[in-house]
């Protein structure tokens, strides 16, 4: 497999003729796997019908929701993105359903000779490290909760959002953190007995997927990403316990007036035993298992 990742965004899963029925989705782009190989068993139980994915970060897809963005199906890294599509009307009530809990990894190039670890980001190899943007990512979010909970970001008392500091990772307001990871953290752990470093952000996971790979050679990244041969191959990575950062509990939703029939289809094969399975084999953590 290329070591190739879409930047965006849109990627068409042909399936079906020319007149079949669409399906549009936009999704995280942790999904970008996981989510053809939905579409393509899906397809082969409804000939008539074809998927249309787009990726990118949940934070933007909300916002180009909000703003009229036409879409069926939206999948999101964080459940708070469904749930305000709920509370502003933009969904169809009773659809927003988890699809799964999202696992973080620390990625290092196998070049480096490096234990994947949080100690390994200490190392003077490590300048740049590769995170999603935190604005409006949530592995980005998950990133630095999880360098934070392992004493490598400290959070700044003279931060200018209010009590920042004594405030909880799932109440940060994440969308003011306007000035970058060091406006508002600590890096010296990072940063000490090094000719220098800097947080390298990736607009949406995979973005920062491709980042880690083929510049900064360090990463915090999703596990669907890095279990693909296309980093599995030249990287190692450790997957951080679920308790040591941000909880990304993963939902869908049908968007509001979009509940046709081929779209409930697909939302619920999603949910089905087989769909569920791909999503386990993928490196997703379904609910209930």
């Amino acid at each position: 497999m290329k070591r190739w990742f879409p930047l965006a965004v849109w990627v068409v899963a042909l399936l079906g003729s020319a007149w079949a029925q669409t399906v549009r989705v936009v999704a995280a782009a942790d999904l970008q796997y996981a989510l053809p190989d939905l579409a393509r068993a899906f397809a082969s139980k409804n000939p008539g019908t074809k998927v249309q994915l787009t990726f990118g970060s949940s934070g933007k897809l909300f916002t180009q929701l909000t703003q009229g963005l036409e879409a069926d199906i939206y999948f999101s890294a964080e459940a708070i993105y469904p749930k305000l599509l709920e509370e502003r009307g933009l969904a169809e009530p009773g659809t927003r359903k988890p699809y799964a809990l999202g696992q973080v990894v620390i990625w290092l190039d196998r070049r480096l000779g490096l234990r994947p670890e949080p100690d390994a980001l200490k190392n003077p190899q490590i300048t740049q490290l590769a995170i999603a943007n935190p604005l409006h990512a949530p592995y980005g979010r998950a990133a630095v909760t999880l360098l934070e909970r392992y004493g490598l970001l400290k959070r700044r008392r003279d931060t200018p959002i209010p009590d920042f500091a004594r405030l909880p990772w799932e109440a940060i307001p994440w969308e003011r953190l306007t000035g970058g990871v060091e406006a508002y953290w600590d890096a010296t752990p990072l940063r000490q007995g090094k000719p220098g470093f800097t947080f390298v952000y990736g607009e949406n996971i995979g973005q920062t997927a491709q980042l880690a790979l083929a510049s900064t050679r360090a990463g915090i990244l999703a596990l669907p990403l890095a279990v693909n041969e296309s980093l599995s191959k030249p990287g190692v990575y450790w997957v951080a316990p679920l308790e040591s950062h941000l909880r990304l509990e993963q939902h869908y939703v049908i968007l509001k007036g979009r509940g046709r029939p081929e779209v409930v289809a697909f939302h619920r094969f999603v949910g089905s035993p087989e769909g569920r399975a791909i999503l386990k084999r993928s490196g997703f953590l379904v609910p209930g298992e």
